[in-house]
């Protein structure tokens, strides 16, 4: 039975809602409006029918990646100048990162790498008797076997390193996919700088390379640069060897994924890029032999005096090296001289003197080093002189006198040789010295050269006096073989280095006896070259 309450009408309510006066347009149109919906099919009159039209003509479709371009700055290097826009394929440089997949390729590079050479002896490999050391029981002390046991030093490895392949298993494919990755990663940071000429510099100087990272640490932020070429630039890494940065510059087959991503930045030729993209796209093209691009020559440096024969001399084989390098350091002076004498009065006119002078100094200084040492040479004569003044045969004497004074000319031509390169490398310091503006260095030097030029005077007559010696001693020999016109010959060759003697002396003499008289200072003419001339100077 239903409840009473419930039934009943809620006496008040009821009456207080009829009490209320509300007028009809003070109610909203929303309330006013009926609050049951019609259940019909027919169509509203008061309905309005939206029309939803596409167009096909705004419509743009997304691209595959495969057939994407980018944009990318070509620069010039060392001041890394931009040139011109390149387009590249975006699946080469545009990929997106993929940490897992540059893990890989690392942790693949590295397992290659490692040589797993680390070898130990087990107890079975081990020399040594098989004796046991100290009975089982009775010493109170733990039980040994032999002296090969692995507990006892000197006896074998237990479960130690045998040689084994570290090397890991990495697809193709996805190796591929990983060099593109870096390099994509490296140009999206704006890290990947394409340079269109040769990643070279115009001689091994650590000062040189310097300046030029100096320039890109201001232009690009500061940071180490990885040069990665398209041949062996020997000059460039001569230089990184002499700064300790020689895993600095790469060629396009030495470099890996990691030092893709190790570095700042990567300055890269643009051939060398190529022929790495080339060979690494196998996910996207099966080619067996993927072309090679040839690497961009220096042109640039080739037009520079000297560069080309530099460069012949780093890639000269190195017990070679050393014997050329006065040779070479001449040629380019004697070229850069000429190049200078065709050359307007002006600052590069003395800046080009100023190498030549220097190169010309630094050859002499070589050919000094390469002179033999005068102490053995003297204690070989005066070994042999005692010899030959023991010998009481005339005619053995008289042949060991021609190897004594033969041996005597060898020493004096070393001394006057040493002394002679000594006063030119000077004189060339001097005129650089001049050239650069340095008034005090200049007179420093033009000392130094005066001191040595008088030595080698004095020395310069030692040596026709042993040159003297030396003919007259043959002229005896040929007397005792009856060999009239060969003494004669002799003779007279002797008589010449004696007239070189007198003239010597008579030049010594007079410099002693001229007083120092003080002139005007006149302009000096412009210095030239003293240049090696061993045919001219030969005796």
């Amino acid at each position: 039975m239903a409840s009473t309450r419930i039934s009943q009408p809620m006496r008040g309510v009821t009456h207080q809602l009829s009490r209320l006066s509300i007028r009809q347009d003070a109610l909203p149109k929303a309330l006013s409006t009926p609050f049951a919906r019609p259940i019909t099919t027919s169509t509203s009159t008061q309905a309005a029918v939206a029309t939803i039209t596409t167009s096909a003509d705004g419509y743009v479709p997304v691209k595959p990646l495969a057939e994407q371009t980018v944009l990318a700055t070509i620069h010039q290097f060392p001041s890394l100048e931009p040139l011109r826009l390149e387009r590249y394929p975006a699946n080469h440089l545009y990929l997106p990162t993929r940490r897992d997949i540059l893990h890989r390729a690392v942790v693949f590079e590295g397992d290659s790498t490692r040589l797993g050479t680390a070898s130990t002896k087990t107890r079975y490999e081990v020399h040594g008797s098989a004796r046991k050391i100290r009975p089982q029981k009775g010493s109170g002390r733990a039980r040994l076997g032999d002296k090969k046991s692995p507990m006892l030093r000197g006896g074998g490895v237990s479960h130690g390193p045998k040689p084994r392949d570290f090397s890991s298993d990495l697809p193709k494919k996805v190796y591929d996919l990983a060099w593109r990755t870096a390099l994509s990663y490296r140009f999206r940071k704006g890290e990947l700088i394409i340079v269109d000429n040769a990643i070279e510099i115009e001689s091994p100087s650590e000062r040189l390379l310097s300046h030029i990272f100096e320039l890109h640490d201001r232009e690009r932020g500061r940071g180490r640069s990885l040069l990665v070429t398209g041949e062996s630039r020997p000059l460039l890494e001569q230089a990184l060897d002499k700064m300790d940065r020689r895993r600095q510059a790469l060629t396009w087959q030495e470099v890996d994924v990691k030092d893709l991503l190790e570095l700042s930045r990567i300055i890269i030729e643009r051939s060398a890029l190529k022929n790495i993209l080339f060979s690494h796209q196998h996910d996207l093209k099966n080619d067996k032999t993927p072309p090679v691009v040839q690497s961009v020559a220096p042109y640039q440096l080739m037009s520079v005096e000297g560069w080309e024969q530099f460069r012949n001399l780093v890639l000269a084989p190195p017990a070679e090296r050393e014997a050329l390098r006065p040779d070479i350091y001449e040629e380019v002076a004697h070229s850069r001289l000429t190049s200078a004498s065709k050359l307007p009065d002006s600052t590069e006119k003395a800046r080009t003197l100023i190498s030549v002078y220097k190169l010309a100094a630094e050859a002499k200084d070589l050919r000094r080093s390469q002179l033999p040492k005068p102490s053995p040479i003297e204690l070989e004569y005066t070994e042999l002189e005692a010899r030959v003044n023991s010998t009481r045969d005339d005619v053995q004497r008289k042949h060991e006198l021609v190897t004594l004074n033969e041996l005597l000319v060898r020493w004096r031509d070393t001394i006057y040789q040493n002394v002679k390169l000594q006063a030119e490398a000077a004189e060339n310091r001097r005129d650089a010295c001049k050239y650069r503006g340095d008034t005090k260095g200049a007179r420093k030097y033009e000392e130094a050269a005066s001191g040595w030029r008088t030595d080698m005077s004095q020395h310069e007559m030692e040596l026709f006096q042993a040159h003297g010696a030396l003919h007259r001693a043959m002229a005896e020999v040929c007397l005792l073989e009856d060999d009239a016109q060969g003494a004669a010959e002799e003779q007279g060759i002797a008589q010449e280095m004696q007239d070189q003697v007198d003239r010597l002396e008579a030049e010594l003499a007079l410099d002693e006896d001229i007083p120092a008289v003080e002139e005007e200072a006149e302009p000096e003419p412009e210095p030239e070259a003293k240049l090696d001339e061993q045919a001219k100077n030969k005796i």
